[in-house]
């Protein structure tokens, strides 16, 4: 079980680190606000990856769980959505796709759905631990 919550977790940082090395030259080294809601931003993109992958290959488990931690976050990425839009496009709101794409993100997952049964059946226990709370990680990120 623990080898399976660490793949599931694995790939979720691997996706938020993937942002870092895919655009390093547009995270806002120099206004920690800014650069903590986009590392936010690059978590919460890949959980939704992973949690629309697993409810397409109809894991209701991972998919509640998935629905939950949104439910939970919300706050934090409402304000991570909002900052993010007023940085890239001068505005309140922007769609989520494209603030995805202004910080050049994948739009799915390498792997195919079929190939994510471990990390569906291990993403409920991954996303529990305070390590994915977004107001804790942003927080201790968006200090100078």
């Amino acid at each position: 079980m623990k080898r399976a919550v660490c793949v599931a977790a694995g790939m979720m940082l691997a996706l938020s680190a993937q942002a870092e090395q895919i655009v390093p030259s547009r995270y806002e080294f120099d206004k920690p606000e800014i650069l903590a809601h986009q590392l936010v931003w690059g978590i919460v993109h890949g959980v939704r990856l992973l949690g629309m992958a697993c409810h397409r290959r109809g894991d209701q488990a991972a998919a509640l769980a998935y629905a939950d931690w949104l439910d939970d976050q919300w706050p934090r990425i409402l304000a991570a959505e909002r900052d993010l839009s007023r940085h890239y496009f001068g505005r309140e709101q922007a769609p989520l796709e494209a603030i995805d794409q202004a910080l050049k993100l994948k739009p799915a997952l390498d792997q195919p759905d079929e190939e994510l049964g471990d990390a569906c059946a291990t993403l409920p226990a991954a996303l529990t631990p305070p390590r994915y709370d977004l107001e804790i990680f942003y927080q201790e990120n968006s200090r100078p």
